[in-house]
């Protein structure tokens, strides 16, 4: 029986995160990369051999006969940008697939919303739960129950352990390590390295 043909996702964003979108999905046989999608007056022309197509303003006729969609612009210090991106293309009748390395360990007793990018060494545990349009970057480890609330990026080596609560927004920074049971609230910012024992109010950058 011959194999299905992969799936043409198009990339909104042809930044530097660009490029590990492309390398996160060259690693899934479902799918393939159909071109990326860029802000008005781009000088961008290609990433990895990949043409850009279209500006944002273009989206909607691509969208007609490749409606599946990763936002691949980056988040560090604000998710405005990709909540942006996603809700524009989400009210175009954009379909946001759940991207996972083949490296990556998601629990079968796990939740992950639309539009969430699972990258390579990524340890998703029983119970977690994981909302739309996440960045879960390389070596990031989800423990048992946490909670990662939609438009968060979880970077490189990032330790989140059981029980944690990361609502919307939320960026943290590569090897921080989140002790078992806090809060983060809401838009907040842990940078890198830290290691977080306490709640996290909300619109807080914790360095």
């Amino acid at each position: 029986m011959k194999n299905p043909e992969p799936t043409p996702i198009l990339l909104i964003g042809a930044g530097g995160h660009c490029k590990s979108c492309i390398n996160l999905i060259d690693s899934i046989p479902e799918f393939k990369v159909k071109g990326i999608i860029d802000h008005p007056g781009s000088s961008t022309k290609e990433v990895l051999g990949h043409k850009v197509l279209a500006s944002d303003n273009e989206m909607e006729s691509l969208l007609v006969n490749s409606p599946s969609v990763m936002i691949s612009v980056g988040q560090i210090k604000t998710p405005q940008t990709r909540i942006k991106l996603f809700e524009i293309a989400n009210s175009l009748g954009a379909f946001f697939p759940v991207l996972k390395s083949p490296t990556s360990c998601v629990s079968d007793h796990s939740s992950i919303s639309s539009g969430t990018a699972v990258f390579h060494h990524v340890i998703v545990n029983a119970s977690a739960r994981i909302g739309e349009n996440c960045i879960l970057n390389n070596k990031a480890l989800i423990e048992h129950d946490a909670i990662i609330g939609s438009h968060c990026h979880i970077s490189t080596g990032a330790l989140i352990n059981g029980g944690v609560v990361i609502e919307d927004g939320c960026f943290v920074g590569s090897g921080a390590v989140l002790h078992e049971g806090i809060k983060i609230g809401m838009n907040s910012v842990i940078s890198a390295g830290q290691i977080v024992r306490k709640d996290v109010p909300s619109n807080t950058i914790v360095k």
